[in-house]
């Protein structure tokens, strides 16, 4: 039976086994298809119906004498007359213009007063339920002859923590409003007559008067574009947290369920290996949590759009759904989903119970949330650490694609970068599930995976220890750069920043504790034995080459897929201070010292884990991705992860890192020596001046046969791998 057979037989058992649990198509279906709907146009009903009572309610309000209660009858008289006519006025505009759009209604208050008058001597009462108001009324002259007309001064006394109190204020103060702009027209109307008769002129237009600056507003967003804002302030959350909610119940019965059972040793026992086991069960848990988050996705987006939600959210505004985004939002949870199901069973694993697993999973949904929480502030932007911060940068990614304002590099780095800890952490759920401490859950042998004095020695890392390694780098090292980059416009200067903090702190002494912690053998590791005479040869052809057909791939990439124009600006300003900068520092910083400290991590410490788990085509070509991901720069990653795999493939063959180490130092700084040595060289080979331009064939066809005899070479160094998985077993405890 092959391997993905086996994977197959799996997943199709443990798939099926998980779906005949009515819990779980409970928490899958019938939540977000029927629960969903019903909480939220339950509440949109409750609420609608609960906001026509109140204002169809009769609100008592309380006035100190006679006076006031007639001036504010007066008041609410005169309002409800002018609202009359204003609406009759909306009613013939409608009727005369059928073919353009209606005139819409004013939202005028309707509510109904019980004005009355509380004799001075009469007991206080408290504002709620039997009196909702206090009013006081003071009539007032504008100046101090005593001339003009009447100033209204209006006291309103209430309790805001009853709705009916704080319903009549609103109410109230509505009418008020109302009633001062009648009375402001009013009074503008007569002084404008007077001066107007007495002047010999004609009067002014009232309008231009109290509005002498009228601003109109118009939005240039589409409906689309207003749907997809409102659909993504709602879903990415939703997406999220029912990605992990619907992985939670298979991985704990999947792992503490089969404990509970007394399955989990049988399957153990089977002849299957542990990674192959691993791969069927997580495979179950993300299906399964896709499948939660499919259904919450499609439930939610057809209640807000049919129930008229979407409206409200955007305050009346037409809308469209972007239905259309949906395969592309879903496709990116695919990655996602692959981590926390990883990350769950690895979780899960430790516990006894179910009821155990339960309590280790809720630090893991709130660990979870704290990112996915944080970055729905309005001024958050996919950009930054926060392009491959984990969980956050799926919600930003979703909110993007939903606005319609995302950039293809910008799914490219937040896929990359999920993908890349969703690898580590089923690679950490492989090697925890193995575990001797897990199976059998004592929680005494749990030092055996933390406390270094239970380690054995070992020759290399393990795969697991890689990729958790890598995954922690990679974030890591996006902030280092990020930062550096940003914090200075001098290249040469942020050159040696990096080449201490992530060049020598990151990809060097990081893995070196690490190494020594769990009592790795550093010269195996790090392939720090001297290769055959061969392996220099070849690396040096190779070396002097490579640079050649690595420009020629650019070129011919640059024309199919043109880089932006700050790009270009960016590699002419590091062009420019490049030349202005001495030779050595040029060559130490941008050839000598990338050249050994990436050597020692990626085809050092990297590719001896993935050697213990992969093949040697397999584990060569994933360190050469990784090496291309971690320069960050999506257009020059593909031909980065080539010159990555070549670098792996000399490094396998040679069993050392010192000829990878002398080929990466001249394809880094060959051509940089040679022009300030002999700029005639440099002319003579055809170097174009702009991105684009392609060598010569009189330097090409040289470039191949020498990179061609490299690589011959190089294969005849090693005609069989000795450290493939098959001749290397792992010994870690």
């Amino acid at each position: 039976m092959s391997r993905s057979h086996r994977v197959w037989v799996i997943y199709r058992k443990e798939l099926l086994e998980i779906l005949r649990d009515r819990r779980t198509l409970t928490a899958m279906v019938v939540i977000p298809v029927v629960l969903y709907p019903l909480l939220m146009l339950g509440f949109l009903r409750a609420a609608e119906s609960e906001e026509a009572r109140l204002r169809g309610l009769e609100f008592v309000v309380e006035v100190p004498d006679e006076r006031a209660a007639g001036d504010l009858r007066a008041i609410i008289d005169g309002v409800r007359r002018y609202q009359d006519e204003q609406a009759d006025q909306q009613t013939a505009c409608n009727s005369e213009s059928p073919g353009h759009a209606a005139v819409p209604t004013a939202d005028w208050s309707r509510a109904r007063f019980d004005i009355r008058v509380r004799p001075e001597d009469a007991p206080d009462q408290q504002l709620g339920e039997e009196v909702h108001l206090r009013v006081r009324v003071q009539s007032q002259l504008s100046d101090r002859n005593g001339a003009g007309p009447a100033q209204l001064s209006v006291h309103i006394t209430f309790n805001e923590v009853n709705i009916k109190s704080r319903t009549a204020m609103e109410e109230l103060s509505h009418i008020l409003e109302d009633f001062r702009d009648l009375a402001v027209r009013e009074r503008v109307a007569g002084i404008i007559e007077a001066h107007a008769i007495s002047a010999g002129v004609s009067p002014i237009a009232i309008d231009t008067i109290l509005e002498p600056v009228r601003i109109e507003t118009v939005s240039v967003a589409t409906d689309r574009q207003r749907g997809g804002w409102a659909l993504g302030q709602i879903i990415p959350i939703i997406l999220v947290l029912m990605t992990i909610t619907g992985s939670v119940y298979p991985a704990i019965d999947l792992t503490a369920g089969e404990r509970e059972r007394g399955t989990l040793e049988t399957l153990m026992a089977t002849p299957v290996p542990p990674l192959q086991l691993i791969l069927g069960k997580f495979l179950v848990v993300s299906t399964l949590g896709m499948l939660t988050a499919f259904l919450n996705v499609a439930s939610v987006g057809a209640t807000m759009h049919f129930s008229g939600l979407t409206r409200s959210i955007t305050h009346s505004m037409p809308v469209e759904i972007p239905l259309s985004v949906l395969p592309l939002i879903l496709a990116c949870m695919v990655p996602f989903s692959l981590l926390f199901a990883a990350i769950l069973i690895a979780v899960c694993s430790f516990a006894r119970t179910f009821k155990e697993a339960q309590s280790y999973v809720m630090p893991v949904i709130l660990g979870a949330m704290i990112p996915a929480v944080a970055v729905t502030l309005p001024t958050a932007r996919l950009g930054g650490i926060l392009l491959v911060m984990p969980v956050g940068n799926m919600v930003l990614l979703a909110r993007e694609i939903f606005q319609g304002s995302f950039l293809w590099s910008q799914v490219a780095v937040v896929l990359i970068s999920t993908s890349f800890y969703a690898a580590a952490a089923v690679a950490v759920a492989v090697r925890l599930f193995g575990q001797e401490a897990v199976v059998f859950a004592d929680a005494g042998s749990y030092k055996t995976l933390l406390l270094r004095r239970y380690y054995r020695p070992s020759p290399r890392p393990t795969l697991s220890q890689a990729l958790l390694l890598s995954a922690l780098l990679f974030p890591a090292s996006f902030y280092v750069q990020s930062v550096l980059t940003g914090s200075s416009d001098n290249f040469i200067r942020t050159l040696g920043w990096l080449a201490i903090a992530q060049f020598a702190g990151l990809f060097v002494l990081l893995p070196v504790a690490l190494t020594a912690y769990y009592r790795i053998d550093v010269v195996e590791t790090f392939r720090l034995r001297l290769p055959p005479a061969r392996a220099w040869l070849a690396a040096l052809l190779l070396g002097c080459s490579s640079w050649a057909l690595a420009h020629q791939f650019v070129a011919l990439q640059t024309r199919l897929a043109p880089p932006s124009d700050a790009l270009r600006e960016a590699f002419k300003l590091i062009e420019s201070q490049l030349a202005a900068a001495p030779l050595w520092q040029v060559v130490l910083l941008l050839a000598v010292v990338p050249a050994v400290c990436e050597e020692l991590f990626f085809r050092g410490f990297l590719l001896s884990g993935l050697a213990q788990g992969l093949r040697k085509g397999s584990a060569i070509i994933l360190a050469g991705l990784v090496f291309g991901i971690f320069h960050f720069i999506m257009d020059r990653v593909p031909v980065t992860a080539l010159l990555g795999i070549c670098l792996g493939y000399v490094c396998w063959q040679a069993r050392s890192i010192w000829p990878g180490i002398l080929f990466h130092a001249l394809h880094n700084g060959l051509l940089m020596v040679l022009n300030a040595v002999s700029p005639e060289t440099v002319k003579w080979l055809g170097m174009p001046d702009e991105l684009g331009g392609l060598l010569p064939a009189r330097v090409l066809v040289p470039a191949l046969a020498l990179f061609a005899a490299g690589l011959c070479l190089a294969a005849s160094c090693n005609r069989r791998a000795p450290d493939s998985p098959a001749t290397l077993p792992d010994h870690h405890p």
